[in-house]
């Protein structure tokens, strides 16, 4: 194992070992790092002191995670700043999955249990979109929209990647438009980062762009509004726990129901997540919505009418 992946790795098992104990000594840590025999290849009896502070150093660079030392409290070490280990970031994705890979390292038998969801692909342009972001370099891409064969040529200005469902998306601009596209990574057949620059536009914050939406559906036929939902029974637990959007709150609970107040664009995407919590939700408001929903169902209520369709072969 390369130097630089070891450190790395050692980096990743201190902050999980003191994140983990909430505050610990260096004598703890040092015994932990004893019986360590998937990283402590070397059989160290510890880390040294002078050693551990460097390592407080990269860590505070290389991930934003500060450890901090109480003196009044026997010299133990804790995690200063723990929303930096919760707040959504590559950083964060990164240090989870190292340390998720460190403990499948120590106890390879349990690696077959570790059960991973696929993406479908195009992860392998993640690094170079994000060094065109950081140039402000134009990336030239083949692109195969869903559902279409037809292949076209994109110049891209990238402006940010985001993470929807199982896929990753590239937001930017296509060259001459003013509008911010979303193009799926794993729909891109080829991509190069040209030598061609082009200037930021400082009106453009990706990190708030999709705030009216679930997922990355940008769709400017629906403004944003109230929307009120009902929902019964035992799926409100995963409601509360896993919030539809980001404006979720709760205006009136009963025993049988709760009624959840949003505010965004009622697209698609929203649509589709009412759907699947069939029977146990209903739209209040607005009154459009609660039509649209009730015409989807009725639409759904004539598929399964009807006497179910032959699957079809190969040949047809």
């Amino acid at each position: 194992m390369a130097t630089s992946i070891r450190l790395i790795r050692r980096y990743v098992w201190l902050v999980d070992t003191i994140r983990r104990a909430g505050s610990i000594t260096l004598q703890d840590i040092n015994r932990k790092w004893a019986y360590n025999t998937s990283l402590n290849i070397d059989n160290d009896d510890e880390i040294p002191e002078r050693t551990f502070h460097r390592h407080r150093e990269a860590i505070a660079e290389l991930f934003d995670i500060e450890i901090g030392c109480n003196r009044f409290d026997g010299n133990k070490y804790y995690i200063k700043n723990e929303e930096a280990l919760e707040t959504p970031s590559f950083t964060t994705w990164l240090f989870n999955g190292l340390s998720i890979d460190n403990q499948i390292l120590a106890n390879r038998d349990v690696a077959a249990s570790i059960i991973f969801e696929d993406t479908p692909g195009g992860n392998e342009f993640i690094s170079p979109i994000i060094d065109a972001i950081a140039n402000h370099r134009i990336v030239v891409l083949n692109y195969q929209r869903f559902n279409s064969a037809d292949i076209s040529e994109k110049h891209i200005e990238p402006y940010g990647l985001k993470q929807s469902g199982r896929r990753w998306y590239l937001v930017g601009k296509t060259r001459g438009k003013d509008k911010l596209s979303v193009l799926a990574l794993d729909r891109i057949k080829s991509m190069n980062v040209s030598e061609d620059t082009f200037e930021s536009d400082k009106t453009i914050d990706v990190a708030t762009y999709f705030d009216e939406v679930i997922g990355v559906n940008v769709d400017d036929e629906y403004d944003s509004e109230t929307v009120t939902l009902r929902v019964y029974g035992n799926q409100r637990a995963y409601i509360d726990s896993l919030p539809l959007h980001r404006s979720q709150k709760i205006l009136h609970r009963t025993s049988a129901y709760t009624d959840y107040e949003f505010t965004l664009r009622p697209e698609w995407q929203f649509q589709r997540e009412i759907l699947r919590l069939g029977r146990d939700a209903e739209i209040l408001t607005p009154s459009w919505l609660r039509d649209e929903i009730r015409w989807q169902a009725d639409e759904i209520l004539k598929r399964y009418s009807a006497a179910p369709a032959h699957p079809a072969t190969p040949n047809d």
